[in-house]
């Protein structure tokens, strides 16, 4: 199926180019989304505290990131954790926990003083509130669920903490640009008819923030739920997208950001990839030998020509 099509790309739309950092924060389109181009030769970070759905979560990790603010842990057996975090971000520690938090935040404060895109994936509204302190978490980490109040957050809430967000990125990285999407994951076990709910106010509050700032949206919702609408484009369980899924968004990222000199060079590296990941039957015989000296020139040449390229 021809997707661009259905979404064509909007007039003085943006592009992005190999020259340009990218940040990716939230649910796990983020991390596809990531792969995708740090294969492509981009330089991008993605979730350095983990996967985080709620957008309240989201703002939290950036804001808390860039002013210095006390950390929330809580130690599970004898595992350390963050409320603001996921789970893969752990230590055996309170003092070892809060080091590797204070060099995550440090580190992304660093790189977005250097990009020059921030990609939200707004996950679901629904949230755990930790009834001890009435903060949203980023995850519960598997603790009992009398602790928190779950909620369905409303829009005024959300948009009113990311309108102070965005206010302080516009402020202080003004040529930030920054671009919303919402997951295209169904979340089941919360219901269907609250998934539906659950999305429409991450639809609104992304609509209220586009009123107020600049701001783009990239529908990758709408391509996989709406133009697709085909289970063979999921994993068997029928909410997640599966590999075939993320070729199509991948394809429209492509068609919407990237210019012809970008999509140019990135299909001169992935004929690069190829070679690096061809399997050799051989491969101590002279013929194979040849052909990893072979791609090893290309690659310096390719590499001597494009610098700015992550490999």
């Amino acid at each position: 199926m021809e997707t661009t099509q259905h979404l064509a790309r909007p007039i003085n739309g943006l592009t992005v180019a190999h020259k340009q950092e990218i940040i990716l924060l939230g649910s796990c389109f983020s991390t596809h989304l990531n792969g995708r181009l740090k294969r492509a030769g981009f330089r991008s970070v993605s979730n350095p505290f983990g996967v985080v759905f709620h957008p309240i979560a989201l703002a939290q990790f950036i804001n808390e990131s860039l002013i210095s603010s006390p950390e929330r842990l809580l130690c599970a057996d004898d595992v350390w954790l963050s409320w603001d975090a996921g789970s893969e971000v752990y230590a055996m520690s309170e003092q070892e926990l809060t080091a590797k938090i204070a060099t995550i935040r440090s580190e992304f404060k660093q790189a977005i003083e250097r990009s020059e895109y921030l990609i939200i994936t707004l996950g679901s509204a629904h949230g755990y509130r930790l009834k001890s302190t009435g903060r949203l978490v980023a995850n519960c980490h598997k603790q009992p669920g009398a602790l928190f109040e779950k909620e369905l957050t409303e829009v005024a809430e959300m948009t009113a903490v990311w309108q102070q967000t965005l206010g302080h990125l516009k402020q202080h990285y003004p040529n930030l640009k920054v671009v919303f999407t919402v997951s295209p994951v169904r979340y089941s076990r919360d219901g269907w008819v609250e998934n539906n709910r659950s999305k429409a106010r991450l639809f609104e509050l992304v609509q209220q923030l586009q009123n107020d700032f600049q701001v783009a949206y990239f529908p990758a919702y709408e391509l996989i739920n709406d133009i697709l609408r085909d289970y063979r484009y999921f994993e068997p369980d029928g909410v997640h997208p599966n590999q075939l899924a993320v070729d199509e968004v991948w394809k429209l990222f492509r068609h919407w950001y990237f210019n012809a000199e970008t999509i140019s060079i990135m299909e001169e590296m992935e004929a690069l990839r190829k070679m690096e990941e061809h399997r050799l039957l051989f491969p101590e015989s002279e013929k194979a030998k040849q052909f990893q000296l072979s791609f090893q020139k290309k690659r310096e040449s390719f590499l001597s020509l494009y610098p700015f390229i992550s490999w």
